[in-house]
């Protein structure tokens, strides 16, 4: 997602300060631990990799003065991939703020913050649950005086959900992972990987109830028929 602050104008005047923008970046990034908190949601840590990632896309809208998420003819999660990491989930919040006044460094974090946090898109990569890991950065154009800020979130590949079912019984199943649907032969078994964490369902022949689990990764559920009854178990 992406998002301007302030009105853009063609020379700014003297700045009053000289905000530092490594500091910026780290506040911007206590700042949505804390929000995430506030709502539940896990800390995040820093990516040296989503880092270095989020340095380059400032650092290259800064120099060029062009903006949006495919400025440099990329997508984030190939930044990401270019400065080696290895993703299950990317997202992206990118902004830029301007003002002939200029920043303070309180001033710089508390706008791209808050602006982010205003805006629907960029809320809910900031909370977004699947993901584990962020980097930021700022950086300044010096032709434009304009302040560019991104900020990438992340899973990695090896936090990957993987589990398995196993169908133990004579009967074919059907079960729903979020919204697909899979028929599970008997005797059968399947892995599933998945990179954000969803509801499994098992529809159960004869109108039985239906069974509803939350996968973890490492679980195994295994079908067995006992009685009349199916019934699923967590190995």
């Amino acid at each position: 997602m992406r998002l301007s602050l302030g009105k853009r104008k063609a020379q700014p005047r003297q700045e009053k300060s000289s905000p530092h923008l490594t500091k910026a970046a780290k506040g911007i990034i206590n700042r949505t631990n804390t929000f995430r908190q506030e709502k539940g949601r896990q800390k995040l840590t820093v990516s040296p990799k989503l880092k270095e990632a989020s340095r380059y896309f400032a650092e290259f809208m800064a120099r060029t003065d062009q903006y949006g998420h495919n400025a440099d003819g990329n997508q984030p999660a190939e930044r990401a991939s270019r400065y080696g990491y290895r993703y299950c989930i990317v997202s992206e919040n990118i902004a830029f703020q301007f003002d002939t006044a200029g920043f303070t460094t309180e001033e710089l974090i508390q706008g791209f913050f808050q602006g982010w946090k205003s805006s629907p898109g960029h809320r809910k990569n900031m909370l977004d649950p699947g993901v584990t890991e962020v980097g930021v950065a700022v950086a300044r154009s010096k032709q434009s005086g304009y302040y560019y800020a991104v900020q990438m979130f992340g899973r990695p590949k090896s936090l990957r959900i993987e589990f398995q079912v196993v169908n133990n019984t004579a009967t074919a199943i059907q079960y729903e992972l979020g919204s697909q649907l899979f028929p599970l032969p008997p005797r059968a078994i399947r892995t599933h990987q998945l990179c954000r964490s969803e509801n499994l369902r098992f529809h159960w022949p004869d109108q039985q109830e239906n069974t509803f689990v939350q996968p973890n990764n490492g679980n195994r559920y295994t079908i067995r028929r006992e009685g009349q009854k199916f019934r699923v178990r967590k190995e």
